[in-house]
C-alpha cells in the first residue's frame, strides 16, 4: 500500500475524529458528495454537487408525500434545517411556495454555503431559533409544517411534547399537513406516534423510508384521512414534475391508509435496520 495514501487517510480520519469530540456539526467532503455530520456514525444531510437539489437520503424523499395530497402549497414551515436538502428541494420544485425555517444551531446555519442553500432568495427565510418558541410567534398559517428536529441526543423534549404537537395543529391552515421525521428504532416512537394521532383525531399515518430506519408521520388537519383514489390520481398528474419516485412513495402511503392503525407495515429490510439501531 502506498505510504503517502495511508498517511493522508490517517490524518484525515484523525481530523474527523477530533471534530466529533468538539460536539459541533462538521462537513465531510467526499469529492462530488458533501455531508453534514455530528459524529462519524450519523449523516445528517448529504448533497451531490452536480445535483444540489436532489434528495439523496431516503427519509427526506419520504417527507414529500404531502405533494400528492396538498393541491396548493403557498407556505411551508420547517423546524430543523440540517444541510437544507428539503428546503432546497421545495424551493426548486414548488416555486409558488414561501419557506420559513427555524434552526436552533447557528453553527449549522453557518455551514449553509457548503450546501448551496439559496440564502439570497426572497422566498426562503431562515431564523436561528428554538423551534418550539419560533412556532409560537408564527402568524401566517402553514399549508405544510415539516419537523426534522433529531439531534445527536435524539428529539428534544419540548419538540416531542403533546403541547408542541397541539401547537403544530393550531398553526396549520384548515387543510394543512404536519410531517414529522421520527426514528423508527427510537424506543419512544410508539408514544410519539400515539400523541400525534390523538391530536389529529386519528387522521394520521406513518410510512417507512428507503434505506434507513426512519418513519415519517403525517397528520391531516381536516381531521380525516385523504382519499386513496385522489392521492393516486394526483400522483399520476405531478410525477414528472418531481425528481423523486412519487409512485413508490404513493404506494407507501396507500399501504398506511389501508392499515387500521395507520402504520405502513415494516419491510424485511426496515426490520433489519431497526434491529441494527436499537
Amino acid at each position: 500500500m502506498n505510504n503517502a495514501f495511508t498517511n493522508t487517510f490517517a490524518d484525515t480520519f484523525a481530523a474527523l475524529l477530533a471534530e466529533t469530540e468538539t460536539g459541533k456539526p462538521f462537513v465531510y467532503d467526499e469529492g462530488d458528495e458533501v455531508s453534514l455530520m455530528f459524529d462519524l456514525h450519523t449523516v445528517q444531510s448529504r448533497m451531490k454537487r452536480q445535483q444540489p437539489n436532489h434528495l439523496i437520503l431516503g427519509y427526506t424523499r419520504a417527507m414529500l408525500g404531502f405533494c400528492m395530497i396538498q393541491t396548493h402549497t403557498h407556505h411551508i414551515g420547517m423546524i430543523g434545517m440540517g444541510g437544507g436538502s428539503l428546503a432546497k428541494y421545495c424551493h426548486y420544485h414548488l416555486p409558488e411556495a414561501r419557506i420559513s425555517v427555524a434552526e436552533i444551531d447557528q453553527r449549522v446555519i453557518d455551514l449553509a454555503p457548503h450546501f448551496l442553500i439559496p440564502l439570497d432568495s426572497p422566498r426562503l427565510q431562515i431564523d436561528c431559533a428554538d423551534g418550539a418558541d419560533w412556532l409560537k410567534e408564527q402568524t401566517t398559517p402553514f399549508d405544510v409544517l415539516m419537523i426534522d428536529a433529531y439531534g445527536p441526543q435524539g428529539m428534544p423534549d419540548n419538540i416531542a411534547s403533546t403541547v408542541f404537537f397541539d401547537l403544530c395543529r393550531a398553526k396549520l391552515a384548515s387543510d394543512g399537513i404536519l410531517v414529522v421525521n421520527l426514528w423508527g428504532s427510537d424506543s419512544r416512537f410508539d408514544s410519539y406516534y400515539a400523541r400525534i394521532r390523538t391530536i389529529f383525531d386519528d387522521a394520521a399515518i406513518a410510512i417507512g423510508s428507503d434505506g434507513c430506519a426512519n418513519r415519517i408521520v403525517y397528520g391531516f388537519n381536516r381531521g380525516r384521512l385523504p382519499s386513496i383514489k385522489a392521492l393516486q390520481q394526483r400522483c399520476r398528474q405531478i410525477a414528472r414534475q418531481h425528481s423523486i419516485d412519487l409512485p413508490s412513495l404513493g404506494q407507501r402511503m396507500v399501504r398506511a391508509l389501508h392499515a387500521d392503525d395507520g402504520l405502513e407495515p415494516f419491510s424485511q429490510l426496515e426490520q433489519q435496520l431497526r434491529k441494527l439501531h436499537t
